[in-house]
């Protein structure tokens, strides 16, 4: 059977969304999700994601988005809730080796979001890394904001690994709105997480589907994280000088 899933989305537990567990589902459900990976930042799933995985038809999977010195490292599938580590970035190898103790699968996030390195340093760097990751992300719905080539770069990297690889993709959402704007598709024996992890690990092609990000859901999200961390007022001066950005974008993005 052809299932969709959204393997990258953020709940209120995380510091820059205040989207709860039970509206996450109705949006993954409105949206036609069969998947939804719930992957707060550096925090285990709430146990809810454990005890009932699924809700309303949708079948949660318990994550992770470690934050760690070589960027984002998402853990899907885990089988025990894993540590928490706010406050600081992880060691990338000590985080891998985290998400593997709890039964979970290492999929680097958005690798090439960022423009702090060129192309080709990321490209050296995950070839560096490489025997400690299960995959890569190759389509998610945000990174393509400060690099438009970030999600093909993503796949040629996946491309070069020299053992299996997992590509998985996300919506990274921190809204409602936004979960189920980024997912695969792909075949499975059957709808169970099992089924799921199995083909995906198994190379079974699937097919990605991303729809255009909207530049004021980010500055929501970033004004979420200076409520949640009482900003002070230079943090908000600059995050209106970013919504104003942000409106002018979207704007321009509806024009083109």
């Amino acid at each position: 059977m052809l299932l969709k899933a959204d393997l990258h989305v953020h709940t209120e537990h995380s510091p820059d969304s205040r989207t709860s567990l039970p509206d996450a589902i109705t949006a993954a459900k409105r949206a036609g999700m069969d998947f939804l990976a719930v992957t707060d930042h550096d925090v285990p799933p709430v146990d809810e994601v454990f005890s009932q995985p699924e809700r309303e038809g949708v079948l949660l999977i318990p994550g992770v988005e470690y934050s760690t010195d070589k960027g984002h490292l998402l853990g899907l599938f885990l089988t025990v809730p894993c540590p928490a580590h706010t406050g600081r970035r992880l060691p990338f190898s000590e985080a891998a080796a985290l998400i593997h103790g709890c039964g979970g699968v290492a999929v680097l996030a958005h690798p090439f979001q960022s423009t702090a390195q060129t192309a080709e340093e990321r490209f050296e760097m995950l070839r560096e890394m490489e025997h400690e990751l299960d995959g890569v992300e190759i389509c998610n719905r945000r990174a393509t904001k400060k690099r438009l080539q970030a999600n093909e770069l993503a796949q040629t990297a996946a491309g070069r690994f020299q053992k299996p690889c997992i590509s998985t993709a996300g919506s990274d959402a921190h809204l409602p709105e936004e979960i189920g704007t980024a997912f695969l598709k792909i075949e499975c024996r059957e709808k169970t997480l099992e089924s799921l992890k199995a083909a995906l690990a198994g190379g079974t092609s699937a097919t990605f589907c991303c729809q255009p990000c909207r530049n004021l859901a980010i500055a929501e999200s970033q004004k979420i994280k200076l409520q949640k961390s009482h900003a002070g007022p230079a943090a908000w001066m600059r995050w209106q000088a970013f919504r104003i950005l942000c409106a002018w974008r979207d704007c321009r993005q509806k024009k083109g």
